[in-house]
């Protein structure tokens, strides 16, 4: 599995609404909830089989990625600071403790640079 990464995520995120499948049986929902969601539960997992399917028939994967610009990986950082620093204002001023460091980050991947330093 080390050489398909790309599989074992859509088949994690189907275990994962396998899961949440099995509390809705816990808190006793309708059968047709069990039916949808047993149903997108089953074409996570086809699909997962087909992306197994297509990548070991391609090429193998590339392991590394270069960005096109060098503070392009602050930019997730930057974002998720930004939208916790807007939910400060109306559920208190705590969330400020998860969206300064987070721009912190931001402002120190985009000073740094993400991209591989070129030898």
């Amino acid at each position: 599995m080390k050489r398909h990464p790309a599989f074992v995520i859509v088949a994690g995120w189907g275990g994962l609404n396998a899961v949440l499948l099995a509390v809705l049986v816990l808190y006793g929902e309708s059968s047709m909830t069990y039916w949808l969601w047993g149903a997108s539960v089953a074409g996570l997992e086809l699909t997962a089989l087909l992306v197994l399917a297509s990548s070991c028939t391609g090429p193998e994967q590339h392991i590394r990625y270069r960005l096109p610009d060098r503070g392009a990986g602050a930019a997730l950082p930057a974002a998720l600071g930004c939208v916790l620093t807007g939910l400060a204002f109306v559920y208190g001023a705590w969330l400020l403790a998860l969206a300064v460091p987070l721009l912190a980050v931001a402002s120190a991947l985009l000073v740094r640079g993400t991209t591989a330093r070129e030898e």
